[in-house]
Protein backbone atom coordinates (compact mmCIF):
# COMPACT_ATOMS: atom_id res chain seq x y z
CA UNK A 1 0.00 0.00 0.00
CA UNK A 2 1.35 3.40 -0.96
CA UNK A 3 1.90 6.11 1.66
CA UNK A 4 2.09 9.85 1.09
CA UNK A 5 4.04 12.45 3.05
CA UNK A 6 3.32 16.16 2.53
CA UNK A 7 5.29 18.92 4.25
CA UNK A 8 3.39 19.90 7.37
CA UNK A 9 3.34 23.68 6.81
CA UNK A 10 0.53 23.52 4.24
CA UNK A 11 -3.13 22.57 4.38
CA UNK A 12 -5.97 22.07 1.92
CA UNK A 13 -9.29 23.75 2.71
CA UNK A 14 -12.35 25.13 0.94
CA UNK A 15 -10.21 28.19 0.18
CA UNK A 16 -7.64 26.08 -1.67
CA UNK A 17 -4.07 25.17 -0.78
CA UNK A 18 -2.94 27.45 2.04
CA UNK A 19 0.16 28.11 4.14
CA UNK A 20 0.89 30.21 7.22
CA UNK A 21 2.73 33.32 6.04
CA UNK A 22 5.16 35.50 8.00
CA UNK A 23 2.22 37.15 9.78
CA UNK A 24 0.86 33.73 10.85
CA UNK A 25 -2.06 34.22 8.47
CA UNK A 26 -3.37 31.41 6.29
CA UNK A 27 -2.88 32.52 2.68
CA UNK A 28 -2.97 30.82 -0.71
CA UNK A 29 0.32 29.14 -1.48
CA UNK A 30 0.33 28.35 -5.20
CA UNK A 31 1.59 31.06 -7.53
CA UNK A 32 0.73 30.59 -11.19
CA UNK A 33 2.70 32.25 -13.95
CA UNK A 34 0.66 35.35 -14.66
CA UNK A 35 0.06 36.07 -10.94
CA UNK A 36 3.61 37.43 -10.88
CA UNK A 37 5.92 38.26 -13.77
CA UNK A 38 8.97 36.26 -14.68
CA UNK A 39 10.68 32.89 -14.55
CA UNK A 40 9.34 29.64 -13.11
CA UNK A 41 12.32 29.41 -10.72
CA UNK A 42 11.27 32.66 -9.06
CA UNK A 43 7.67 31.49 -8.69
CA UNK A 44 8.96 28.33 -7.04
CA UNK A 45 11.32 30.39 -4.85
CA UNK A 46 8.41 32.57 -3.68
CA UNK A 47 6.33 29.51 -2.80
CA UNK A 48 9.27 27.98 -0.90
CA UNK A 49 9.72 31.23 1.04
CA UNK A 50 6.02 31.27 1.92
CA UNK A 51 6.33 27.69 3.22
CA UNK A 52 9.24 28.79 5.41
CA UNK A 53 7.31 31.78 6.81
CA UNK A 54 9.69 34.27 5.18
CA UNK A 55 7.10 36.31 3.30
CA UNK A 56 3.65 37.76 3.84
CA UNK A 57 0.94 37.45 1.23
CA UNK A 58 1.24 41.19 0.52
CA UNK A 59 4.92 40.74 -0.31
CA UNK A 60 3.94 38.61 -3.31
CA UNK A 61 1.56 41.13 -4.85
CA UNK A 62 2.71 42.39 -8.23
CA UNK A 63 2.18 46.06 -7.45
CA UNK A 64 3.47 46.05 -3.88
CA UNK A 65 6.43 48.36 -3.36
CA UNK A 66 8.93 46.83 -0.93
CA UNK A 67 10.39 49.06 1.78
CA UNK A 68 14.07 49.13 0.81
CA UNK A 69 15.03 50.45 4.26
CA UNK A 70 14.56 46.90 5.58
CA UNK A 71 16.55 43.73 4.83
CA UNK A 72 13.47 42.01 3.42
CA UNK A 73 12.57 45.04 1.32
CA UNK A 74 16.06 45.11 -0.21
CA UNK A 75 15.80 41.39 -0.98
CA UNK A 76 12.37 41.71 -2.61
CA UNK A 77 13.42 44.70 -4.68
CA UNK A 78 16.53 42.88 -5.88
CA UNK A 79 14.69 39.78 -7.05
CA UNK A 80 11.36 41.25 -8.16
CA UNK A 81 12.54 44.52 -9.68
CA UNK A 82 16.15 44.01 -10.74
CA UNK A 83 17.31 40.43 -11.27
CA UNK A 84 14.78 37.81 -10.37
CA UNK A 85 12.00 38.34 -12.85
CA UNK A 86 13.65 37.26 -16.07
CA UNK A 87 12.01 35.45 -18.93
CA UNK A 88 14.71 32.95 -19.89
CA UNK A 89 14.94 31.15 -16.55
CA UNK A 90 17.43 31.16 -13.71
CA UNK A 91 20.56 29.08 -13.20
CA UNK A 92 20.58 27.90 -9.59
CA UNK A 93 24.28 28.60 -8.96
CA UNK A 94 24.09 32.41 -9.37
CA UNK A 95 20.58 32.42 -7.92
CA UNK A 96 21.81 30.75 -4.72
CA UNK A 97 24.80 33.10 -4.55
CA UNK A 98 22.61 36.20 -4.89
CA UNK A 99 20.23 34.92 -2.22
CA UNK A 100 23.05 34.18 0.21
CA UNK A 101 24.63 37.59 -0.42
CA UNK A 102 21.36 39.40 0.29
CA UNK A 103 20.83 41.04 3.71
CA UNK A 104 17.67 39.05 4.40
CA UNK A 105 17.42 36.10 6.83
CA UNK A 106 17.56 33.40 4.20
CA UNK A 107 19.96 30.66 3.17
CA UNK A 108 19.93 29.00 -0.26
CA UNK A 109 21.70 25.66 -0.74
CA UNK A 110 22.15 24.36 -4.26
CA UNK A 111 22.40 20.57 -4.63
CA UNK A 112 23.01 18.38 -7.69
CA UNK A 113 23.73 14.73 -6.86
CA UNK A 114 25.41 12.77 -9.64
CA UNK A 115 22.78 10.05 -9.97
CA UNK A 116 19.00 9.97 -10.25
CA UNK A 117 18.90 7.69 -7.21
CA UNK A 118 20.86 10.29 -5.25
CA UNK A 119 18.54 13.08 -6.39
CA UNK A 120 15.41 11.14 -5.45
CA UNK A 121 16.82 10.18 -2.06
CA UNK A 122 17.86 13.76 -1.28
CA UNK A 123 14.47 15.21 -2.26
CA UNK A 124 12.77 12.54 -0.13
CA UNK A 125 15.00 13.33 2.84
CA UNK A 126 14.15 17.03 2.75
CA UNK A 127 10.44 16.38 2.28
CA UNK A 128 10.39 13.95 5.23
CA UNK A 129 12.01 16.75 7.26
CA UNK A 130 9.18 19.05 6.11
CA UNK A 131 11.39 21.22 3.91
CA UNK A 132 10.13 21.99 0.38
CA UNK A 133 12.63 21.72 -2.47
CA UNK A 134 12.84 23.85 -5.61
CA UNK A 135 13.68 21.27 -8.28
CA UNK A 136 14.55 21.51 -11.94
CA UNK A 137 13.35 19.09 -14.59
CA UNK A 138 14.92 18.94 -18.03
CA UNK A 139 13.10 17.87 -21.20
CA UNK A 140 14.07 17.97 -24.89
CA UNK A 141 12.79 21.51 -25.40
CA UNK A 142 14.28 23.08 -22.27
CA UNK A 143 13.88 23.05 -18.49
CA UNK A 144 11.28 23.93 -15.87
CA UNK A 145 11.30 24.68 -12.14
CA UNK A 146 8.83 23.06 -9.73
CA UNK A 147 8.40 23.10 -5.96
CA UNK A 148 8.45 19.60 -4.46
CA UNK A 149 6.13 19.49 -1.45
CA UNK A 150 5.49 15.77 -1.02
CA UNK A 151 6.44 12.20 -1.90
CA UNK A 152 4.68 8.89 -2.40
CA UNK A 153 6.35 5.70 -1.15
CA UNK A 154 5.51 2.09 -1.89
CA UNK A 155 5.15 -0.70 0.67
CA UNK A 156 8.92 -1.32 0.54
CA UNK A 157 9.59 2.31 1.45
CA UNK A 158 10.96 3.36 -1.94
CA UNK A 159 9.92 6.75 -3.31
CA UNK A 160 7.67 6.26 -6.34
CA UNK A 161 6.39 9.79 -6.98
CA UNK A 162 7.57 13.34 -6.27
CA UNK A 163 4.53 15.54 -5.64
CA UNK A 164 4.98 19.13 -6.81
CA UNK A 165 3.48 22.56 -7.29
CA UNK A 166 3.91 23.63 -10.90
CA UNK A 167 3.78 27.41 -11.43
CA UNK A 168 2.81 26.80 -15.04
CA UNK A 169 -0.44 25.01 -14.12
CA UNK A 170 -3.68 26.10 -12.40
CA UNK A 171 -3.78 25.97 -8.62
CA UNK A 172 -4.71 22.61 -7.08
CA UNK A 173 -8.26 22.30 -5.75
CA UNK A 174 -8.63 18.69 -4.63
CA UNK A 175 -5.10 17.76 -3.54
CA UNK A 176 -1.97 19.46 -2.21
CA UNK A 177 -0.20 19.12 -5.56
CA UNK A 178 -0.99 19.91 -9.20
CA UNK A 179 1.86 17.92 -10.74
CA UNK A 180 3.85 14.77 -10.02
CA UNK A 181 6.96 13.06 -11.32
CA UNK A 182 6.70 9.30 -11.57
CA UNK A 183 10.08 7.92 -10.46
CA UNK A 184 8.87 4.36 -9.80
CA UNK A 185 10.77 3.14 -12.86
CA UNK A 186 13.86 4.62 -14.50
CA UNK A 187 13.77 4.16 -18.26
CA UNK A 188 16.99 3.75 -20.21
CA UNK A 189 16.77 7.23 -21.69
CA UNK A 190 18.12 10.73 -21.29
CA UNK A 191 14.65 11.53 -19.95
CA UNK A 192 13.79 8.53 -17.79
CA UNK A 193 10.76 9.80 -15.84
CA UNK A 194 7.22 11.00 -16.60
CA UNK A 195 6.07 14.42 -15.39
CA UNK A 196 2.27 14.57 -15.21
CA UNK A 197 0.01 17.60 -14.76
CA UNK A 198 -3.24 19.09 -16.02
CA UNK A 199 -1.30 20.27 -19.07
CA UNK A 200 -0.44 16.70 -20.05
CA UNK A 201 2.61 14.51 -19.51
CA UNK A 202 6.14 14.62 -20.83
CA UNK A 203 9.45 12.84 -20.37
CA UNK A 204 11.95 14.52 -18.03
CA UNK A 205 15.21 14.05 -16.21
CA UNK A 206 15.89 15.42 -12.72
CA UNK A 207 18.48 18.15 -12.48
CA UNK A 208 19.74 20.59 -9.83
CA UNK A 209 17.74 21.65 -6.78
CA UNK A 210 17.60 24.58 -4.38
CA UNK A 211 16.75 24.44 -0.68
CA UNK A 212 15.52 27.62 0.99
CA UNK A 213 15.77 27.95 4.77
CA UNK A 214 15.74 30.59 7.45
CA UNK A 215 19.30 31.31 8.53
CA UNK A 216 18.58 30.55 12.19
CA UNK A 217 17.48 27.06 11.16
CA UNK A 218 21.02 26.41 10.04
CA UNK A 219 23.22 28.67 12.10
CA UNK A 220 21.18 29.33 15.23
CA UNK A 221 20.98 33.07 14.51
CA UNK A 222 18.84 35.43 12.49
CA UNK A 223 19.77 38.71 10.85
CA UNK A 224 16.32 40.09 10.06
Amino acid sequence: MASIHIIDSIRLSHKGLCVLDENSKWVKLHKQQGDLDGACAIYSLVMAMLCEGLLTDDDTKVYSQPDRRTAKGKFLYQFFNEKGMIRDGCNYIPLAREINESPYKITATRKNPRTNKGRIELISEYICNNTPVVISVVFPEGAHALLAIGIEKNIEGATTKILCLDPGCPSPKYSQWNCFIDVSKEAKSDYPFNCVSENGHYKVSLDEMLIIEKQHNKYGTSNS
